[in-house]
């Protein structure tokens, strides 16, 4: 008998990724990333059983250890998640949950035949970033853990959940032995997610949390929990601008704001629009 971790989300939660971990280089326009920023390291899909070894090989032959990391996975296999971690730590690694659009792809999907030959190919590919909806959950999350600077956007999403183990059993073991094997074997997968969490700083109120939500559930992480895990604790928050194809198109963006009496958060919101009948700039900012 033998037995493995896997936290991951449901067949439809998992529509738009491909079913295997994909690591390559990306450029963007001048500040895609941030201030002086335009290349970006992205990792996406399902952390698939070999996911770590392919992570390795690849980190390897990038020697620029600050290129930012851009995760979007829906989760998958929980040891690998935790050797990509770790991996992700001996670099000192900055992660961060988002979703990286490559020019080159059909429009409205990147996990096509000739999309993913293109992430594959080697060397640096165009793309944009977005944060908005862009994903890390289940064993990404213990993966984006293994980064020493982590950021989640507002509109980005770190979810977790319990994790299921799989068994594969070979003969007819008897119902005595197997049940005591699963016993022994889901307290193991328990302490091990509990040390590696502990080994990256974060506080055990997040392994609390894991427990306590089921695998067919997922808890998505507010900016307070976010904070007080030690995950993202950054006072300010901000997501990118976005356009909005409305009847009157706008670009917005909207933050996240630490509070000077207390561990909660307020959200702002700006709107920028051009006005139709003098075409001059107006800016709106309210709270949310």
């Amino acid at each position: 008998m033998s037995g493995a971790s896997c936290a991951e989300q449901t067949t439809a939660e998992k529509a738009g990724f491909a079913s295997h971990l994909t690591i390559y280089l990306a450029k963007g326009a001048p500040g895609a990333c941030g201030p002086g920023c335009d290349r970006w390291i992205a990792l996406e899909g399902e952390i698939d059983g070999n996911a770590a070894s392919r992570v390795r090989r690849f980190l390897a032959g990038v020697k620029d250890t600050q290129l930012p990391i851009y995760l979007h996975s829906p989760g998958g296999n929980v040891e690998q998640s935790y050797v990509i971690g770790r991996l992700l730590r001996s670099r000192k690694a900055v992660a961060r949950v988002g979703q990286t659009i490559v020019s080159a792809c059909a429009a409205g999907t990147q996990i096509d035949a000739a999309c993913l030959k293109a992430k594959n190919a080697g060397g640096e590919i165009e793309a944009e970033l977005t944060t908005y909806h862009a994903m890390c959950n289940s064993a990404c999350g213990y993966l984006f853990l293994g980064a020493t600077s982590r950021e989640v956007a507002p509109d980005a999403a770190l979810g977790v959940h319990n994790s299921r183990l799989v068994f594969a059993v070979h003969g007819n073991p008897p119902a005595a032995l197997l049940a005591e094997f699963k016993q022994r074997r889901t307290a193991s997968a328990d302490r091990e997610r509990s040390a590696y969490i502990a080994t990256m700083g974060i506080s055990r109120e997040l392994d609390d949390l894991i427990r306590t939500v089921k695998f067919e559930s997922l808890h998505l992480l507010t900016r307070a929990e976010l904070d007080r895990f030690g995950i993202d604790t950054r006072p300010v928050a901000e997501t990118m601008w976005r356009l909005t194809t409305a009847a009157r198109p706008y670009v917005s963006k909207f933050a996240t704001l630490k509070t000077d009496n207390g561990p909660s958060f307020r959200t702002m919101e700006w709107r920028l629009y051009c006005d139709s009948n003098n075409r001059a700039i107006d800016v709106r900012g309210r709270d949310r």
